[in-house]
């Protein structure tokens, strides 16, 4: 009776711990048809949160067959694609967004993110010049290219520290861009 009873309860164990870790993977496959538009773009930013990349995709090859035109589906495939590491479809569709829509910012920064992962410094910087250009009160264009400045054989604190400050002028309550500020000016005073 006693080694049953253990035996019994070493199952009924494994089971919960069985069903505790499966719930949680099912529970991220199962949703409801979108009825509407926003329910779709809801159901799309859900499965991005969770990472379930192709469910997503796959949502935003639908929802665009309806609206061709949707920039933000437009942005959000292209950055899934992007997370995926699916880095010659991602530039793909940033590349296109640009081409299609060259007043949004965004899809220049991604791209130029996407460059200087690879170590394509210039090509990332070129991008990132041109979102100055589009937009010159986009504060996280001048960050990037504050930290394209730390990048390379020559790191240029100094212009990396010009960079920081911009962007802190157009967005004055980001503190991890004043950390790193405070941080380059401690190496500045250190050197």
């Amino acid at each position: 009776m006693f080694l049953s009873k253990k035996l019994l309860t070493a199952s009924l164990l494994a089971f919960m711990l069985g069903t505790a870790t499966s719930l949680p993977a099912q529970a991220a496959y199962e949703y409801e048809e979108p009825k509407s538009d926003a329910e779709r773009i809801e159901l799309i930013d859900r499965l991005i949160v969770e990472k379930e990349w192709r469910d997503a995709l796959k949502y935003i090859a639908l929802a665009l067959e309806d609206n061709p035109s949707n920039v933000q589906l437009k942005f959000k495939r292209a950055v899934i694609y992007s997370r995926m590491g699916d880095k010659p479809s991602a530039k793909r569709y940033f590349n296109e967004l640009i081409r299609d829509y060259p007043e949004i910012v965004e899809p220049y920064n991604n791209l130029a993110a996407i460059y200087a992962l690879e170590g394509n410094y210039s090509k990332a910087r070129a991008l990132l010049n041109e979102a100055i250009t589009v937009n010159p009160n986009f504060a996280m264009s001048y960050e990037n290219l504050g930290d394209l400045a730390l990048q390379g054989k020559r790191p240029d604190v100094k212009k990396a520290l010009q960079y920081y400050e911009k962007a802190l002028s157009l967005t004055p309550n980001d503190k991890p861009l004043s950390r790193k500020i405070r941080a380059l000016k401690k190496r500045l005073e250190e050197n």
